[in-house]
């Protein structure tokens, strides 16, 4: 398999390469990270035929927007495959002096503002165009609309009514049928929301980040498959678990963006010891995976430097034997009725 083929989106007709590059990293979630070395990080995933990337107005502030835009603005737009997401609308602190940016390592001086109402969706989607420097995307995604944010069941009905009352996915429906743009979305980042979404309407497709890996896949048949019945595509993002499938067990390995807790460490050791036996990188293992999943068209990965994103081609492409897999099975490291390679 290689970054050039294709899948198409639901029954949208909208057809994306299987491998693409998301720029949460490039926002400087880590550490900061320099214009010339996003620039070159960029650069080095054009070269390697990278042709889908992802991004949203919370990645750095819009600083991951700004960047992801000059990367491409002047290349062909029939050449790439371009998504953005809704649920934040970026305004200017009112004490600039004294503003302290949330989450972000260097990120723009921007406040943050959860809104899924109709103008709302409209505006954040104006102004990532603005921001792009790009005047369309290809779907947008309902961003972080779950309990990691919301950290009540008040909270989340609220946004949840919001988005469908307030006229959200009235906006969405909307520039889709418009044609401003190809696909509807949601971003997902925990069980249960996928079921949540498919309760109030139709979406296109789904951006499953860090619940469909090597090391969690139970939400497989219990929302992915629901979500291909419902015609739906799935995009996995966060495949290296947050970056523990990529390091392995370094020290200051992340998962979940923190810590790795003593039962993630176990079965990596696990993940690892057969991924050594047939000689093969556990991280190629992992960006592989997800695409055995019909439901499944693409995989989005992160870097910084030009060397991860080179690597992350190369081991997309690399050569896993059949053995792995079934020793995966056969060791109960993935369930029975979840695909494999």
């Amino acid at each position: 398999m290689t970054p050039a083929m294709r899948r198409e989106v639901g029954r949208t007709g909208l057809d994306i390469p299987v491998l693409g590059l998301g720029t949460c990293p490039l926002g400087g979630v880590y550490a900061a990270i320099g214009e010339a070395g996003a620039r070159a990080t960029y650069e080095a995933a054009w070269a390697g035929g990278i042709r889908f990337y992802d991004t949203a107005p919370w990645y750095g502030l819009g600083q991951a927007e700004h960047r992801t835009g000059r990367a491409l603005y002047e290349r062909p737009r029939g050449d790439y495959v371009l998504t953005t997401k809704v649920g934040r609308v970026l305004r200017a602190p009112r004490d600039r002096a004294g503003f302290t940016p949330p989450a972000w390592q260097a990120p723009l001086a921007f406040e943050p503002h959860h809104i899924f109402t109709y103008d709302a969706v409209m505006r954040s989607y104006e102004d990532s165009l603005q921001r792009l420097g790009i005047n369309q995307v290809d779907a947008l995604y309902i961003h972080d609309l779950d309990g990691g944010y919301f950290r009540t069941p008040e909270a989340l009905e609220a946004r949840l009514r919001e988005l469908d009352q307030g006229g959200g996915y009235r906006a969405l429906d909307e520039l889709k049928r418009s044609g401003e743009i190809r696909a509807i979305g949601a971003g997902i980042n925990e069980r249960g929301m996928i079921r949540r979404f498919l309760e109030a309407t139709d979406l296109d497709l789904f951006l499953v980040a860090s619940r469909y890996t090597l090391l969690e896949h139970d939400i497989y048949q219990d929302e992915i498959t629901a979500a291909g019945r419902r015609g739906a595509s799935i995009v996995v993002g966060g495949a290296f678990s947050s970056g523990i499938l990529a390091t392995g067990l370094v020290e200051g390995a992340k998962y979940e963006y923190g810590a790795v807790p003593p039962g993630v460490a176990d079965k990596v050791r696990r993940l690892s010891a057969i991924a050594a036996a047939h000689g093969i990188s556990l991280a190629a293992a992992a960006l592989q995976f997800p695409l055995a999943a019909p439901e499944v068209c693409s995989v989005v990965f992160g870097a910084v430097t030009p060397a991860e994103v080179t690597q992350n081609i190369a081991h997309f492409g690399a050569e896993i034997p059949q053995g792995f897999w079934s020793d995966l099975r056969s060791e109960g490291l993935v369930a029975p009725d979840v695909p494999l390679p």
